[in-house]
């Protein structure tokens, strides 16, 4: 089998080196060897360097290239991995991160194994902190398992195996790379194109994720606004996949998964609170029109005491669906302090749990949301 492992990057001197060296020794042993293809957005430390310099065994090939495509973004160096690999006809394209610290080369045997036994997308499952992912975790999980009826557990986990033929499809329409798929919608977008499309999906189980994670409040504002937005551009899109969806089925899932405590990330609670405030006021008014009169002051009450209920934040997301569809908004921006407000919630309600026993309310917020979906419904569809 014809392996390529796709390695999209920016400014990753520091840790790329390792994720070549994983992948490459993965290739090795596991499919005789294979090829690595870094596609760069343009990196000012020596990224691509690194990734040439890197020693590899014998029969995998290492190239690096700086993307064409003119969106920047992760997405646009995924494509243009997708396209390098057409062209060479791999049969399998396993992606992963630059950033990864835990990678071993069992990853890359586990990620395009699964494809040779005829499974088109293969999603990863792996122990992550309790505070890292929280897009993840309060949104693309929830939504992603309550919509469609799958119970991915990380539809943006970042590194994936995907065969031949999902590159046909992820490829057909052009149009969608002029979009936030080109930046950080592109996880959701590869997960949620392979449910939508009835591709035969699997997880496998990874271990603990370790790598380089961001303070929601510092950093991710921009990713959840490409994140969200993609996720409503593709329920206009796959209306007819979820509209009837009513349960949520387990998936296949390839190994055991892990228990313990992963590496803490951190958190700024006060950052969040401050930069849910601040940024209500400004989105208030657009909010007014975004959330029904119910969920808005419910929602103003939230912001004030930051107890989030599950079902509110449902109905928060929901409605902005609505919104994004019916031209109210353009993008997931204005929901972005609520997005803070919720973390911090979360945050406050598992400041004395383990991860595993937080993992069990991230569990249960995906089956809030499907309880509750009979408000989306209602509102989208009328």
């Amino acid at each position: 089998m014809k392996v390529v492992v796709g390695i999209p990057s920016y400014n990753n001197a520091d840790t790329i080196g390792y994720v070549v060296k994983q992948a490459a020794e993965g290739l090795k042993k596991y499919f005789g060897g294979g090829i690595i293809v870094n596609a760069d957005g343009g990196s000012t430390d020596g990224t691509r360097d690194v990734v040439l310099s890197t020693k590899v065994p014998e029969g995998v090939e290492v190239h690096s290239f700086v993307y064409k495509w003119p969106i920047p973004g992760k997405g646009s160096a995924m494509k243009e991995i997708m396209e390098f690999a057409r062209e060479r006809d791999a049969d399998a394209v396993v992606f992963v991160d630059s950033d990864l610290r835990s990678i071993t080369p069992e990853w890359i045997y586990k990620f395009a194994k699964p494809i040779e036994d005829g499974y088109d997308f293969v999603a990863p499952l792996y122990l992550r902190h309790k505070w890292d992912g929280t897009i993840t975790n309060n949104i693309a999980y929830p939504m992603t398992a309550s919509l469609y009826g799958v119970d991915i557990r990380q539809p943006i986990g970042g590194d994936f195996g995907i065969s031949s033929k999902m590159l046909d499809i992820y490829l057909e329409n052009e149009e969608v790379w002029k979009t936030d798929v080109a930046r950080f919608g592109v996880d959701i977008f590869l997960t949620t194109t392979a449910i939508a499309n009835r591709r035969k999906v699997i997880q496998v189980s990874l271990g603990m994720k370790i790598h380089n994670p961001k303070d929601p409040a510092a950093s991710l504002g921009p990713m959840f606004n490409q994140v969200v937005g993609t996720l409503f551009m593709l329920m206009k899109r796959y209306e007819n996949a979820w509209k009837d969806v009513r349960d949520i089925k387990p998936v296949e899932t390839w190994g055991e998964e892990v228990k313990g405590e992963p590496e803490a990330v951190k958190v700024t609670l006060e950052l969040l609170k401050q930069r849910a405030r601040e940024l209500w006021e400004k989105e208030k008014e657009v909010l007014k029109r975004v959330l029904s009169d119910e969920t808005f002051k419910h929602v103003e009450e939230a912001i004030r005491t930051f107890e989030f209920p599950d079902d509110l934040w449902a109905h928060v997301l929901f409605d902005g669906a609505v919104a994004y569809k019916n031209g109210v908004i353009s993008n997931a921006e204005p929901l972005i302090p609520l997005y803070f407000a919720k973390t911090a919630d979360f945050v406050m309600r598992t400041m004395d749990m383990s991860t595993m026993e937080a993992e069990k309310l991230i569990r249960e917020r995906a089956r809030v949301f499907l309880r509750e979906k009979g408000y989306l419904i209602e509102r989208w569809f009328t």
